[in-house]
Order: structure tokens, then C-alpha cells, then sequence
């Protein structure tokens, strides 16, 4: 039976078919475990919503400037898919796995007999740590359909250049891909130019003499160069008037010595993150103080399993002649050349890659050099091949584990925004059109207020179809700075994509929101003592006006089905959002009626303040003892809620008529609170 099995598993890894097989498992492993849980994030909302305004023709209109096929990519996904994120999630996955597979048919094609360091190259690019956006399905499929077509492009040139009876055939193939990469998106013109360097190395295999093999290569790049040059003389000449200008030469002709300096430097650094740095990210382990003790026995677990698969995988396969011989120079030579020409596209528009969200995605053009770079590297530095089989292994185990840990923060992300989206609507059940939502700078980093305000607009203007956009959402920091800010002379409007959008300073809602507090519709008259206000949020009080908020507007709003399928917990927040709209309409009943119900569950406020609209809701309804006892509760619990509190019992004192027990607690308030000071 052993001798059996033995005998089986090499002949089965060393399969046509088994590296597909493997790099399923581990596209699986990385980023298919928690697909199930995963939403829609950052640009997927506008471009979702544009699709669900406009019919799934919209897609097609998305960016077809400067990228005239990346919305059909969106258009097809959008057919497949719909407004459901796990669709979204399996169509970015298989282009994710489709990417790996054409790279390493590409690479067979220009080392045909370097079996296993392609398979570690693809693999290692297949786990990339330095891209963490896999799971912003919607917007980064059409950065991850061009690595198809590039790859296949750049296979085809390589088979093209060994089949001379099929070499215009497969060239023509090759040149239509390569058009159709840098129609669908720039990530990739940088990339383009290592084609000649391909065919030089493919050339100087037979001509060793640089001078006798530079002019093949360079005859051979011919029918790739001239449509390049086109599509760069296209790009250049839209650049003004699309996303992404090209600003490199107004740089370097505003002060060429330092701009140069600072260009190179900048570039060095991206090299050298990208390249190098990613790969140290990988072993990053969870930190305690965010991930619980089951998660991180989990992340083990995941690790393992990678790295134990594939080097059981490389043993099994291991053939003695199967060994590098000038393949560690080419692939130094191509490897950096890649990781260098790779960002072009970005230096030349200001762009800077990083390996945090979200410019990460700009990392995608260099994991190609990166992959190539270590696997050339480790082969090099380490001549025993249990030493080179285990170190990979182990780097793509824990690089795996990182895309978990990624995974982890996207699923809480996603909830974070059911949450968000929730509180809002049982606190705002209708919102006056041509309103602009200020807030401050929420937790969830993978969407901002532009990408916010297409699934605020889908909740409050479900039928909403062209002119001016009802609603919109300003991060308060982010657009108008943390220092003096003002409205007066500001103009809340511009252009949504495709829809205007135009408010004004006496048309705006100010929120508040830092979990685990629950979300707050907020005014000067309630909140101008709040504890810890940030300026920036304090100096647009004045401007939020409430009469924004229609309490009793018939029907209310009702999430869009992405969010809707979610059911909304009955805890302390939600209970805490109906109370304070209940004390907005001076509803006293409610807000104590709602008071009584949310302070007997398992939950409790999150912040001292929550108790506000209860303690006035409790004082209005005459239960002057549950008032003054959630008074001195939170101020036990915040020693600065003091002046909110004096300023609520301000209020008590002017809507309620005088009483022995009211008179007396009032007095006691004032006294203990030293009201008289604010």
C-alpha cells in the first residue's frame, strides 16, 4: 500500500494538469474562505449603484475616456454577478486564479524547461502580499482581467518566436491582447517594455554577443512597439481632461534638479517596499489586541496547511534534472527590470504606491518582478534544494495567512457598514432631498465619504434616475481641514460621475460616529458640550439643521436588498436611535417607554452621553428619580459630561412645570454640577 502511494503521488504531481489543481487549492486557501461574508467596499458602491440606476449599460460608461474596455469587464461581471457581492466575490476570484494560470503559460512558453521555478513564481505571485484588494471586487476586476490578456500576449510573443511557420499568427494574436490590456486599464504600459527585453533574452540564448542580439530583438519588438507608441500618444494627449493628468514634466520643468532627486528617491522606495519589503510583511502576526485567541489558532492553521500543501506538492514533483542553469540571470534581469518599469504609469501621473490601503492596488503592475526577483534570489543564495523548497513554502504559508488576516479586517469592515447603515435609517427614516451629510472620517478605512454617498442616495432615493443627485457625503476633516472650519463661502456642489450634485450651507446634517458609541445626528442645541467634540466637528454645528429629518415621512427608508438581507439587532444602539428621534419629535413617552426596554438587555451604553435623551425623556414623563439617577451615572462614568448634562437640565427646567421634586433635584444638579459655570 505505501509503496503504492509513493509511487502514485510523484506520477499525479507531476501531471499536466496538477499545478492548476494546486493553485486552486491555494487561491482557495487565500481568498476564498471568507468570500461568503464580503461586501462591497471603497469604488465598488458607485460603480454598483451607477449599474443599478442606469441598467447594467452603465457599467459600459464607467471610465470609457481613458479606459474604453474596463467597463465592459464591469458590464460582464455586473451580467453574472448583479448587486450581489458574493457573485462579485467568485468572478474576481476566477480572474484572480485565471491571472496565475496564463502567467505560468507564459512562463513555460520563454523557459520551457524550468518547470519548478515557474511553478514557485507563480505561485508567489499567485500569494503577493503588497496587493490586499482582492476582496474590493467590483473595481479591481478590471485591474485583474488585464493580467490575463497580458500574460497570454506575452506567451504568444514567446511561442511566436519559436513557431517561425506561425510566428504572424500568433504575433497579430499577441499585439491584439497587448491593446486590449492597455484599453482596459494603464496599470499596465510599464510592463509593455519589458517585451523587448523577453525577446533579447530569447535571442541571446542562440546569439550571445550583445551586439548580434540586440537587433533581432529589437526587429522582433517592432510590430508590439508602434501601437504602444500610439496608445501612449493617445493617453498623453487625453490626460488633461481625464482621472490620473500626467504632471511628471510640469514637475521637472518647475525645478528639474530636485524634482529628479525626489523622482528617483520616491521610485527607489516603491522599488524596494514593493519588491522587498511586501514580502517581510507576509510574517506580520496577528496582533492579540485586535484578533481573538480562536482567530489566531486559526491563521496558524491556514498557514500550515499552505505551507505543508505546497512543499509536499515540490517534493512530489521534484525531478533531479529539473534544475536552473542560466535561469537565475535571466530571471534577475527580467525580475528587476519588471519592478522597475512596472510603476511608470503611476511616477509619471504623482501616483505613490504603498503596500496600505488603498494605494496598494498600484502594487499590481510589480508583483510580477517581485515574484521573479525572490524565487531568482533564494535559488541563488541557497544551493541545497530542501533549503530552497522549505524557505518557499514557508513564505507562501505565511503570505497566505496574511490574505486571512486581510480577509478578517474586510469582513468587519462589511459590518461595520450594515451597522452604520442601519443606525441611520431607524435614527433618519427620511431625509429631505438636496441635503449634504457631514461626518467625521468614519472607522471603516476601505470607503470614504465619495464612496458612502452611492448607497446613502440608493437608501433615501431608491428611484432616483437622472438630474441632480439628492444627497451626498462630506468627511468633515478630509474635505474641509481640521482648522476654523466654515460653510459660509463653501459650495457644497459637483458632479457625481455621471450626476450633479448641488446643496448649500442651510442644507446640511452633521453625524457623529466612533464605535462602539451609537451613530449621532448631531446640533449645536444638544451637542455643543459633547465630551471631547473634535473642533472640526464643533465648528459646523451651527449648519446641521434637524428639520432636514422627516420623522413621519410615509414609507420610510428602506435599505438597499445588499443591506437589507441583514437583520437589524435590537440592541442597545438600535433602542438608543428610535429614543433620540423620539426626543426630536418631543415624543417623552416613547423616549421613556423606549428607556425602559433598552436598559433592561444585555447591553448597555457605550458612551455617557447615550443617557441624555433618556434622562430628559424620564424628567419630561415625571420620573424626576430614574432622571437624576442616570444623571449622576454618567457623570460618574465621564467626568466630562458635566456641561451637557447642565445644559440638558437647562432644557428639563424650560419644558417642564415646577414641582417640590422637580425643584429640588434641579437644585441639587446645579449645585453638584456647578451648572452656574457654564
Amino acid at each position: 500500500m505505501y509503496e503504492k502511494i509513493t509511487e502514485t503521488l510523484p506520477k499525479l504531481a507531476r501531471s499536466r494538469y496538477s499545478f492548476i489543481v494546486v493553485a486552486l487549492f491555494i487561491c482557495l486557501l487565500a481568498y476564498g474562505l471568507n468570500i461568503p461574508w464580503m461586501g462591497f467596499y471603497w469604488d465598488d458602491w458607485p460603480w454598483i449603484w451607477f449599474s443599478h440606476v442606469l441598467g447594467p449599460e452603465g457599467m459600459l460608461q464607467i471610465d470609457v475616456e481613458h479606459r474604453p474596455i474596463s467597463g465592459v469587464v464591469l458590464w460582464v461581471g455586473g451580467l453574472l454577478s448583479g448587486e450581489n457581492p458574493l457573485g462579485w466575490q467568485i468572478y474576481n476570484f476566477t480572474l484572480r486564479l485565471l491571472g496565475v494560470l496564463t502567467l505560468g503559460w507564459a512562463l513555460k512558453n520563454i523557459w520551457p524547461r524550468q518547470r519548478a521555478q515557474i511553478t514557485w513564481v507563480a505561485l508567489l505571485f499567485l500569494v503577493y502580499p503588497g496587493f490586499g484588494q482582492q476582496f474590493v471586487a467590483v473595481n479591481n476586476s478590471r485591474h485583474l482581467f488585464p493580467l490575463i490578456t497580458f500574460f497570454l500576449s506575452i506567451g504568444l510573443m514567446a511561442a511566436a518566436f519559436h513557431n517561425k511557420a506561425r510566428y504572424w499568427r500568433f504575433t497579430t494574436l499577441a499585439v491584439i491582447l497587448s491593446l486590449i490590456t492597455m484599453f482596459t486599464t494603464e496599470y499596465y504600459y510599464g510592463l509593455e517594455l519589458i517585451r523587448p527585453l523577453i525577446l533579447w533574452l530569447l535571442v541571446r540564448r542562440d546569439e550571445k554577443r550583445f551586439s548580434q542580439s540586440l537587433f533581432p530583438a529589437v526587429k522582433a519588438w517592432l510590430p508590439y512597439l508602434i501601437p504602444l507608441a500610439g496608445v501612449f500618444i493617445w493617453r498623453y494627449a487625453i490626460s488633461r481632461s481625464v482621472n490620473y493628468q500626467i504632471t511628471l514634466f510640469n514637475e521637472l520643468g518647475a525645478s528639474p534638479e530636485r524634482s529628479s532627486l525626489e523622482l528617483l528617491w520616491a521610485a527607489a522606495q516603491d522599488v524596494l517596499a514593493a519588491g522587498l519589503g511586501a514580502w517581510f510583511q507576509a510574517f506580520r502576526l496577528p496582533d492579540p489586541a485586535l484578533f481573538g485567541l480562536r482567530t489566531r489558532v486559526y491563521y496558524l492553521g491556514i498557514v500550515l496547511v499552505s505551507a505543508v500543501s505546497v512543499l509536499l506538492y515540490a517534493i512530489f514533483r521534484h525531478e533531479e534534472h529539473d534544475r536552473p542553469k542560466l535561469w537565475e540571470r535571466e530571471a534577475l534581469i527580467l525580475g528587476a527590470s519588471a519592478l522597475i518599469l512596472g510603476p511608470i504609469p503611476f511616477w509619471v501621473t504623482g501616483l505613490d504606491p504603498k503596500l496600505s490601503f488603498p494605494a496598494d492596488r498600484l502594487n499590481l503592475p510589480m508583483i510580477l518582478g517581485a515574484s521573479l526577483l525572490l524565487t531568482a534570489i533564494i535559488n541563488l543564495i541557497f544551493k541545497r534544494d530542501a533549503v530552497k523548497l522549505l524557505l518557499l513554502s514557508i513564505i507562501i504559508g505565511f503570505s497566505v495567512g496574511s490574505h486571512n488576516q486581510n480577509a478578517i479586517n474586510y469582513r468587519r469592515d462589511w459590518k461595520y457598514q450594515i451597522a452604520f447603515f442601519q443606525q441611520l435609517t431607524t435614527r433618519i427614516p427620511h431625509l429631505e432631498s438636496d441635503t449634504a451629510i457631514l461626518v467625521n472620517e468614519l472607522p471603516n478605512n476601505r470607503s470614504t465619504d465619495n464612496s458612502l454617498a452611492a448607497p446613502l442616495n440608493w437608501t433615501y432615493a431608491p428611484d432616483y434616475s437622472t438630474g441632480n443627485m439628492p444627497l451626498n457625503m462630506y468627511y468633515i476633516e478630509l474635505r474641509f481641514g481640521r482648522e476654523s472650519t466654515s460653510l459660509e463661502n463653501t459650495p457644497l456642489s459637483g458632479v457625481y460621475r455621471f450626476f450633479p450634485y448641488h446643496s448649500s450651507p442651510d442644507q446640511v446634517l452633521v453625524i457623529y460616529h466612533r464605535p462602539p458609541a451609537c451613530l449621532r445626528v448631531m446640533d449645536s442645541d444638544h451637542h455643543h458640550y459633547y465630551p471631547l467634540l473634535p473642533s472640526y466637528i464643533k465648528d459646523v454645528l451651527p449648519y446641521s439643521d434637524l428639520d432636514r429629518i422627516v420623522p413621519g415621512a410615509d414609507p420610510p427608508a428602506v435599505l438597499p436588498a445588499v443591506l437589507a438581507r441583514y437583520p437589524q439587532p435590537q440592541n442597545w444602539c438600535y433602542y438608543f436611535e428610535k429614543a433620540d428621534l423620539a426626543r426630536q419629535r418631543e415624543d417623552w413617552e416613547s423616549v421613556a417607554e423606549l428607556g425602559d426596554v433598552a436598559f433592561t438587555l444585555d447591553d448597555s451604553p457605550n458612551h455617557a452621553s447615550e443617557r441624555v435623551p433618556f434622562i430628559e425623556g424620564y424628567a419630561h414623563v415625571g420620573r424626576w428619580s430614574r432622571a437624576e439617577e442616570l444623571t449622576f451615572e454618567a457623570l460618574e462614568i465621564n467626568q466630562f459630561m458635566g456641561p451637557m448634562l447642565c445644559e440638558a437640565w437647562e432644557r428639563i427646567e424650560a419644558g417642564t412645570p415646577p414641582s417640590t421634586q422637580r425643584d429640588g433635584i434641579l437644585e441639587k444638579i446645579n449645585t453638584q454640577l456647578d451648572c452656574s459655570l457654564y
